[in-house]
């Protein structure tokens, strides 16, 4: 593994003071061997590449990934994948290691004379397995003033976790799950004391937990994808999904973090000590407070699932605006029983409820049916599922799509209640005008009902709000950096019109245009200045840093190059 360290280190072209190759052996000795490349997870299908890219060609490999090339999980098993493929790539410049998404197996993306490049993928990763190789991470990133990356399963829509000439903390592996009925945090008093608990390894994805959970008859909410890690960014950054209604956003459940934090120091923080940093940790967003090892959240009981999902015909003339109409009047009324919805305007509604009994959830979706049946002309399913396992895999899994293996980029607003009472036509009239993008969805997954223990840091907007809006286009591997950029600029201007209707709202850090005006406003409120000085207390000399995180300084510094210019 040495030698291969000094190959790739040898390739790197690098001005001033950037690791020696004796220093990367050095730092692969210090983890024990554990030192990684960072290989562009199509590197294996190109011929050609560029001096500073490492990996080799090989046609058995390519066949691998090509079949891989669209599955989530095998993405985030690798150091050199990401869910959404142009943070593998240098946006500003072209230079990439991109396969076409809409058939991988096409020779035209990878034969000469295109050549795969680095891109934003990190230099070298550190697979972690324990707190010392952390410390020796940031120990080094100090010592060469190298920017660091925590990196987990490459779910990032803002390329957070990667970086030209950057270190990454690759905390795949740490795969630990354990339940713990009646779990008291650290140093806490008895009174809190929670019935059920499960603390994770930063590893740990959904794909993991979710089986682990029904096995232990309880019920663990996640996101729309598995793969996501359910201690990352996740929850750090809030974390939303269809039982947030009732259940609050990720952050609310979470009781206790194991952190390194970048002054080196090894501490599990939670409400009795080091509650500030607690704090920070659940909302102020990934990669920024420190290096998360293990999180404990509350566990809910095994339960029922209430599921529906409607469909209809969205280019029937009318269809789509009176759809819009619809979900807009009765969406308040859904929330108030407990139901979370995912609406998608050119296809349906996905909606779940844990809270009503069979029959009066049957009841509350009386209009709907007759709505999506007779007036639409559509379909209608409901069903109850035996606990949220089956849930997901029956209906987020099979019936919502996430699209991996893409560039994609998404921009979002968080829908303030009164505006569906208030400005009901303003707000229907926005919606139905969002028509030039890929991707639109309308997520009832705010924490409506769960309301707020005013412990957390994510933007209060989440609390005011009933929806959470994302919209997003999608281009492909040889699309021109010039086309690219104006993807970027008319999510912008979509985003607008959104922002103009909501101008007291703000926008999910983890899902927002990833060139945010007014970014600290938007993804905290006023909870920004007490994050900054968190930040600035934990973090004095800026090791981690990432792209419109808490203390961000700019698009100034190199680790920023590979972003468009011009926003």
């Amino acid at each position: 593994m040495a030698a291969s360290i000094v190959q790739s280190a040898s390739n790197i072209k690098s001005e001033g003071a950037y690791p020696s190759s004796e220093a990367w052996v050095a730092l692969n000795t210090s983890v024990d061997g554990r030192l990684q490349p960072g290989i562009p997870f199509a590197r294996p299908c190109f011929p050609l590449a560029s001096n500073e890219t490492k990996g080799h060609f090989s046609p058995s490999d390519c066949n691998i990934v090509e079949a891989d090339y669209l599955n989530h999980l095998s993405i985030s098993n690798t150091v050199g994948g990401y869910i959404n493929t142009q943070w593998e790539t240098c946006q500003r410049t072209g230079q990439e290691c991109l396969l076409d998404w809409t058939l991988p197996s096409n020779a035209a993306a990878t034969m000469p004379p295109r050549i795969c490049s680095q891109g934003s993928v990190p230099t070298f990763a550190i697979d972690v397995r324990n707190a010392t190789d952390v410390l020796r991470g940031l120990e080094f990133s100090k010592e060469y003033n190298i920017s660091l990356a925590i990196k987990n399963t490459g779910h990032d829509y803002k390329g957070r976790s990667g970086g030209p000439g950057a270190l990454a903390l690759w905390l795949h592996n740490l795969k630990s799950i354990e339940f713990a009925p009646n779990f008291i945090p650290q140093n806490c008093p008895s009174a809190m004391r929670t019935e059920y608990a499960v603390t994770v390894g930063a590893g740990v994805q959904f794909s993991d937990l979710i089986p682990f959970a029904t096995e232990h008859n309880i019920t663990i909410p996640s996101g729309g994808d598995l793969s996501v890690g359910a201690a990352g960014g996740y929850p750090q950054g809030g974390g939303h999904g269809i039982l947030s209604n009732v259940y609050g956003l990720a952050a609310d459940r979470v009781l206790e973090y194991e952190v390194i934090t970048p002054r080196g120091e090894h501490i599990i923080a939670n409400d009795c000590q080091y509650s500030d940093l607690f704090y920070a940790l659940r909302g102020g967003g990934g990669g920024t407070f420190g290096v998360v090892l293990k999180m404990t959240t509350k566990a809910l009981p095994g339960m029922p699932v209430n599921a529906v999902f409607s469909t209809f015909n969205s280019t029937v003339p009318g269809n789509r605006l009176e759809f819009i109409r619809f979900m807009v009047e009765n969406s308040l009324t859904w929330a108030q029983q407990g139901w979370g919805t995912y609406i998608i305007p050119s296809e349906g509604i996905l909606l779940a409820n844990t809270v009503l009994q069979p029959a009066a959830a049957n009841e509350s979706m009386k209009e709907l049916r007759e709505f999506m049946t007779g007036n639409l002309t559509g379909t209608f399913l409901m069903t109850v599922e035996p606990n949220y396992e089956t849930f997901f895999n029956n209906y987020i899994g099979a019936l919502i799509h996430v699209p991996v293996g893409v560039p994609l980029t998404p921009a979002s607003r968080l829908i303030p209640v009164q505006s569906f009472s208030e400005n009901r036509e303003q707000l229907i009239s926005t919606l139905n005008d969002i028509q030039n993008v890929d991707i639109l969805i309308a997520f009832g997954t705010t924490p409506f009902l769960f309301g707020s223990n005013n412990r957390t840091s994510v933007t209060p907007a989440w609390r005011d709000s009933l929806w959470h809006v994302v919209f997003g286009d999608i281009w492909n591997y040889d699309t021109s950096t010039t086309d690219i950029s104006q993807k970027y600029s008319n999510l912008s201007a979509v985003a607008n019109g959104l922002r103009d209707f909501t101008p007291d709202s703000g926008a999910y850090q983890n899902e927002a245009d990833v060139y945010e005006p007014n970014h600290e406003e938007s993804f905290w409120g006023n909870n920004y200045p007490l994050l900054l000085s968190i930040k600035q207390k934990y973090d004095p000399d800026h090791i981690l840093d990432c792209w419109q995180c808490v203390g961000w300084r700019g698009p100034s510094s190199p680790q920023y190059s590979c972003y468009i210019e011009g926003f």
